[in-house]
């Protein structure tokens, strides 16, 4: 499930998505249908398992065995790097320098996500006096969110039709507990090139 978070609150217009049930997908390219939940097995939340080595990725991918669709909670980074609303942008530019990250959601005084920027926004701020203006007048306000529920196919289709580069995922009550970036996507496939991220 997929939806817009406008200034903190959830907007009414969700984007669409069509899917009720998820197809396993086999190295064949037959298709079978599995449970909505159905993970992979020995998989923890954390998408740790998408950075091991290339080689034994693609052999793990060639074995005669079915591989299910993921789910955001498999694959995404978690835990996921936030600032509040009223650093400056100065500081989370140099956060985001330092952790190595291009995206950072933006959080209120309770922690719930009301904004995002990228290394990009910032560094159009860099003149002297942007870079102590709170990072809330250079974030985005209205994101589009995901829960960590929603089938990884549908991700796929989002990121492409919304022209976005990352996804941060959000609990019930609107706290991030990850993100999933391009780069996540493109790991996943080096993992499983028999998989097909197109609806």
């Amino acid at each position: 499930m997929f939806f817009w978070i406008h200034d903190g609150r959830i907007s009414p217009n969700p984007p669409l998505t069509q899917t009720d049930r998820v197809l396993k997908v086999h190295p064949s390219g037959k298709s079978n249908p599995t449970e909505i939940g159905d993970g992979e097995p020995g998989t923890t939340p954390t998408g740790s398992f998408l950075h091991q080595n290339p080689r034994d990725a693609y052999k793990e991918a060639s074995l005669p065995t079915e591989k299910p669709v993921f789910f955001l909670h498999e694959i995404m980074t978690s835990p996921v790097f936030t600032k509040g609303e009223e650093e400056t942008i100065d500081h989370c530019l140099e956060f985001m320098f330092e952790k190595g990250i291009r995206h950072l959601p933006i959080t209120n005084h309770l922690g719930q996500l009301v904004g995002f920027v990228s290394d990009r926004d910032l560094l159009e701020k860099t003149k002297s006096y942007e870079k102590e203006m709170p990072v809330s007048d250079a974030m985005i306000k209205r994101v589009l969110v995901g829960s960590p529920g929603a089938e990884i196919r549908q991700v796929t289709k989002v990121l492409l039709e919304e022209r976005i580069g990352c996804l941060p995922i959000v609990n019930d009550d609107n706290y991030p507990i990850g993100i999933i970036t391009r780069s996540d996507l493109l790991r996943l496939l080096l993992k499983y090139p028999n998989l097909s991220l197109m609806v």
